[in-house]
């Protein structure tokens, strides 16, 4: 005689797909990602942007003045009307160094907003953002290098005046602002991403768990029941 087939299973033996899904915690961040890309695109401008400092008075017939005349090949003729010396021409480069510094840290902080890895190491750096962080000192460096080098301008400016009485004065140009704009955009970032609630550790793993069962469970059809894994073999019949 046949073992019999047994009853329908319990609605909770059965396992379906489509079922409700996990909840995702995704290392993704717009909220940061925005502002790091308007702190690179900032950045990159003030880089090539060639007005850094408006020069008023004086024998130097440049009005304005900027990281681009120091990279590469200097006009001697800025050096013999007295608008730069050798201080103003390294001041200058590291105003461009940092600039780059701070160019790559926002490039990696938007990086990791984007794509949010999952390993230990960039999910820390990009949870309690390092990088913005980094960004943010390096355009604060950037802006005291540029008062010092205005400083020094104005200085050289007050030793050659074109005229007895001329009134001299050096500000600061729209490159300055850029990278000032480019700080605070940072700023926000680091709050975005400091801001964000975040799961415990154990809510992680607990969450991975969870996510593996449920990945598990898909690969069944959908009219497949678990209690036939369980059936006992037939009856023997002679």
């Amino acid at each position: 005689m046949m073992y019999a087939p047994p009853g329908p299973a319990l609605p909770g033996a059965r396992r379906r797909r489509g079922g409700t899904a996990l909840p995702k915690q995704p290392e993704r961040s717009l909220a940061s990602a925005l502002p790091g890309a308007l702190s690179i695109t900032a950045l990159c401008t003030a880089l090539a942007e060639p007005a850094w400092l408006r020069v008023h008075g004086g024998t130097c017939p440049r009005q304005e003045l900027g990281v681009a005349d120091v990279l590469g090949y200097i006009d001697e003729q800025l050096i013999k009307d007295y608008c730069i010396n050798s201080q103003t021409i390294l001041l200058l480069r590291v105003i461009a160094a940092f600039c780059f510094l701070g160019i790559l840290c926002s490039l990696t902080a938007f990086l990791l907003d984007v794509f949010g890895p999952k390993h230990p190491a960039l999910k820390i750096t990009r949870r309690y953002a390092f990088a913005h962080i980094l960004t943010v000192l390096q355009c604060a460096t950037v802006i005291g290098f540029c008062y010092w080098a205005s400083e020094l301008i104005l200085s050289l400016q007050q030793q050659h005046k074109k005229y007895h009485g001329s009134l001299i004065y050096v500000t600061f140009a729209i490159s300055f602002y850029l990278v000032a704009g480019a700080g605070g955009a940072s700023i926000l970032a680091t709050a975005a991403s400091l801001l964000r609630h975040y799961p415990t550790e154990e809510e992680e793993q607990a969450l991975e768990l969870l996510s593996e069962m449920e990945e598990s469970s898909e690969t069944f059809p959908a009219d497949y029941d678990i209690a036939n894994q369980f059936q006992p073999p037939p009856a023997y019949t002679p």
